[in-house]
């Protein structure tokens, strides 16, 4: 055997040792790529999380023929399944319930009228909204009522009424709370507006490679790790530095959301209701470059110059490491802690409104 060929040999023989040492390391320390969320009905049927609000609104044989109501089929239930995750919040079959009560909302049973001396405030939005990847009781909604409640020490309901108008957007929410929304006697309706409502091509950044096929057919955890590694690299450096370019480019569904709270507004003053917007940022990159600052701005500069009331609960986000508000590593909704924050700066911004309106409630009892 020749010098240059035992030195070959030799070379090849420590770049395999040190290969399979690296694929050890990272299979002792690294689990297996987690597989997507799934919703699992309760007649066994499994749909992709991407099918949620078709899940959530049903077919309209089985909505609520009565009002006021909202969308979602009273009754139902279903589970929402995650691999591996962790948090209190989580059944030991990885599952977070979601059930319908009767009159359509993912909430506790209520009744439409109000009772005497309650304070109502009606939370309109989407997945955000609606508690999705937690318990109902760590939704933002239910957790300003207990904020309000234990401040004014007086009945206070809020209703959550995530997906409720059966859309995911403010200009889906009009005809809902034309028809709906007062019926339910609200003191107060907030939007809570994800900067996605402004179009569908804003994203929730995803770092993770699924939609390429894995090396080797995935069975080495150490390329697995190098390729999501460079996956990652990938989107943040493709990334838009600024989102709101694809809303300058096709404006139109922003336009259409911008006429629709106009409408909101509107409504609201004539049933002498309070109203106020709540944006919530996106839980991508807050502690770097984060993209979609100038969308943040938009929605501002827009309720300042239409009177609408609006708290922007960015500042209470940025610096916050990647992922540690997630609910789950394959999914981007905010977690028990991002909720308790949405609604401790809501309960904030509203106090002065919502001490008012108590007031005035017990003035007329």
């Amino acid at each position: 055997m020749t010098r240059a060929r035992t030195k070959a040999l030799l070379l090849a023989g420590g770049l395999l040792a040190g290969a399979l040492a690296a694929e050890a390391a990272v299979r002792a320390v690294e689990p297996a790529p987690y597989r997507g969320a799934e919703i699992r009905m309760s007649d066994g049927r499994v749909a992709s999380l991407s099918e949620i609000i078709g899940v959530a609104r049903g077919g309209p044989e089985s909505r609520a023929a009565s009002h006021p109501s909202g969308t979602i089929p009273p009754g139902t239930h279903f589970k929402v399944w995650y691999d591996r995750p962790k948090g209190p919040q989580f059944d030991r079959d990885g599952c977070i319930d979601v059930v319908a009560n009767h009159l359509g909302f993912r909430d506790l049973e209520f009744d439409a009228d109000k009772k005497p001396g309650e304070l109502r405030v009606l939370a309109i939005g989407d997945s955000f909204t609606i508690g999705h990847g937690v318990r109902l009781e760590d939704a933002w909604p239910q957790v300003l009522e207990r904020l309000i409640r234990d401040r004014i020490g007086a009945p206070v309901e809020v209703i959550n009424g995530g997906f409720a108008a059966g859309s995911h957007w403010p200009a889906g929410y009009v005809d809902w709370i034309e028809r709906d929304a007062f019926a339910l006697h609200p003191d107060l309706l907030v939007i809570g507006f994800t900067l996605n409502d402004m179009h569908t091509d804003v994203p929730l950044l995803a770092y993770e490679a699924a939609r390429e096929a894995p090396w080797l057919g995935g069975a080495s955890h150490f390329l697995n790790a190098i390729q999501r590694a460079i996956a990652q690299r990938r989107a943040v450096k493709s990334h838009p530095k600024d989102f709101a370019e694809i809303v300058r480019r096709d404006p139109m569904p922003w336009e259409q959301n911008q006429a629709a709270l106009r409408r909101i507004r509107d409504l609201c003053r004539e049933h002498g209701v309070d109203f106020a917007v709540a944006v919530f940022p996106m839980l991508s990159l807050l502690d770097g470059d984060y993209p979609y600052l100038e969308l943040h701005r938009m929605v501002d500069a827009f309720c300042a110059a239409e009177g609408i009331p609006c708290v922007d609960l960015l500042d209470r986000f940025r610096g916050e490491p990647e992922g540690s508000l997630w609910v789950h590593p394959t999914d981007q909704h905010p977690n028990i802690e991002g909720l308790r924050r949405f609604a401790e700066g809501i309960d904030a911004f509203l106090k002065p409104t919502v001490d008012a309106r108590a007031r005035s409630i017990r003035a007329t009892r």
